[in-house]
Formats: structure tokens, sequence, C-alpha cells
């Protein structure tokens, strides 16, 4: 299954380029929904939606949609000594009332953060769900961290901007993860659209994020048109003889 979409959903700037002009606020993600089937929440990082929000949202979408989730900071930018694990198990508790329409969490790990193979692991332990890590520092690129993450059925992201090294296609489960984080020509979408198509035929679940430009979900739906657009079948000749 593929799922496409854009880093957040409610932009004022993008009415009149992708939503209508005088939508409200209000109906920004029902809208978003009935074109896009994902989307990764920014706001998380900083705070939890509280249970409200998150049930206004399940009802506003459809059971195939999926929100992806970026983990609050905390889980990976605070000091040494702050309960990152106590976090965990908050976060993983808050987010419950999305039910089935919660896709992995997106885990952030600030360049500053280098390998830590017992914090990857009780985090991913203690969310107890999938979660898609963002390494920016390659001492996290070794063979420890994709035994841990495949262990919990998680996800290498595959991160596509400039100042971040990019993470190598490593096939660690079910899940893939790619944040596409540039401005993208036809032809640069190209090589991604390839991509994506080369993961779907090795994993059950691949995610897929554009950054939250204007164009993204634009960008975001000609990506799932290209990937999921059925092959065509040539054309019998009907003059042909059966062989």
């Amino acid at each position: 299954m593929l799922y496409t979409g854009t880093s957040g959903f409610s932009y004022a700037s993008w009415k009149g380029k992708f939503y209508p002009p005088k939508l409200s606020g209000a109906q920004m993600l029902a809208y978003y929904a009935e074109r896009l089937n994902g989307v990764e929440l920014n706001g998380s990082f900083y705070r939890t939606p509280p249970e409200t929000t998150l049930l206004k949202w399940a009802a506003q979408t459809p059971a195939s949609f999926r929100f992806c989730t970026k983990g609050n900071r905390g889980l990976t930018y605070s000091a040494e000594a702050f309960d990152k694990v106590g976090l965990a198990r908050i976060l993983a508790e808050r987010l419950a009332p999305l039910g089935e329409r919660l896709g992995p969490i997106l885990l952030q790990f600030p360049p500053t953060r280098q390998l830590n193979i017992a914090l990857l692991d009780a985090l991913l332990s203690t969310l107890g769900r999938p979660v898609a890590a963002e390494f920016r520092h390659e001492s996290w690129f070794c063979d420890d961290t994709y035994r841990v993450i495949r262990a919990h059925q998680g996800a290498l992201v595959v991160t596509d901007e400039e100042k971040w090294p990019r993470a190598p296609r490593v096939e660690l489960g079910p899940l893939a993860y790619f944040r596409l984080r540039r401005g993208y020509t036809i032809a640069a979408l190209r090589p991604w659209i390839a991509e994506v198509q080369s993961a779907m035929a090795a994993h059950d679940d691949v995610h897929v994020y554009f950054k939250h430009d204007p164009e993204a979900p634009g960008l975001a739906q000609r990506l799932m048109q290209a990937v999921t657009k059925p092959p065509r079948q040539p054309v019998r000749d009907p003059l042909s003889r059966a062989g």
C-alpha cells in the first residue's frame, strides 16, 4: 500500500493553489483526505494534539487514511538525563485515539545525537508500534541500527535534503519511508517514482511525504498517479491469427 502526502495540511498559503480560495480551515483536512491518503504531522514534534482533536481528525478521514506523527523532540533532542522512555510511554498513550489511522511514528535524531543503540532500542520497544527513524549523523548507518529497526518492524527513513546525509536503501521489513524535501520538476521527480515503485515491490507499506510548499500536494498526487497507474496492455491486432 502506498501512502503519500505532505508535511502538514493546514496552510492558508495553499488556498487558491490546492485548496479552494474560500475553504475554511475546519474543512481542510476532509478536502485533503479526499485527494491524498497520508499526512506527516509537524506540530506533534512540539506538542501532542489533545484527544478531542485526534478524535475529530479520525472522524474526518476514511479508515484507509494514515497520520504519521513526528515524535516529540524530547525523545531525541533532550539531554542524557531526561526520561526519554517515560516520555515515549506517554506519547504512545496519547496517540491511541487515532486507532487504525495512526501510521508510523517519525523519530528525528539531530546531527548532534550520534549512535546510541540502547536508546534506539528502548524507544522503539516502549512506543510499541512501527517507527520510521530519520538519522542526521552518519554513525547510525550500521548493522547494529538495522538490527534494532528490523526487530521492531520499523523503517530507516530515506530523506532527500541537501544538508542531511542520505540514508542507504536497506530492506529492513514491511515498512519503507521517504521524505522528499526539495522542489521537484517532473524530470527530477522521475527517479523517485522509480525508487518508490521498487520499494513497493519489497514492502507491505510505503510512505512518501513532501515538504510543506504550496506545490507539494500536486507533487504527491502526481507521484501516486504515476506509481499506481496500471501498465498499458499491448493492443492485439484483431486480424492476426491466434497462436
